[in-house]
């Protein structure tokens, strides 16, 4: 199986506490759908902050590309 290309808009969430915390990853099929779902959960304030990401896999031959930050709205963690 050939490399694929996978793009995920992952939204965080403030706790009772206040602290960041990742809700469920929502996978898209381009670019394009991750930055819009981005731009809605934000516009509506259903998340604190959000992160479009891109990664490249191959599973089949266990290898894994870096996830690359596209868009990074809001609050989100710190990348170290």
């Amino acid at each position: 199986m050939a490399a694929t290309t996978t793009y995920i808009c992952q939204p965080y969430l403030l706790d009772r506490k206040g602290i960041l915390r990742a809700d469920t990853a929502i996978p898209c099929h381009s670019e394009g759908m991750a930055r819009r779902r981005a731009d809605r959960l934000m516009e509506n304030k259903r998340a604190a902050g959000v992160d479009v990401i891109r990664q490249t896999a191959d599973p089949d031959a266990g290898d894994y590309g870096e996830p690359e930050f596209l868009d990074r709205l809001g609050r989100v963690p710190v990348l170290d």
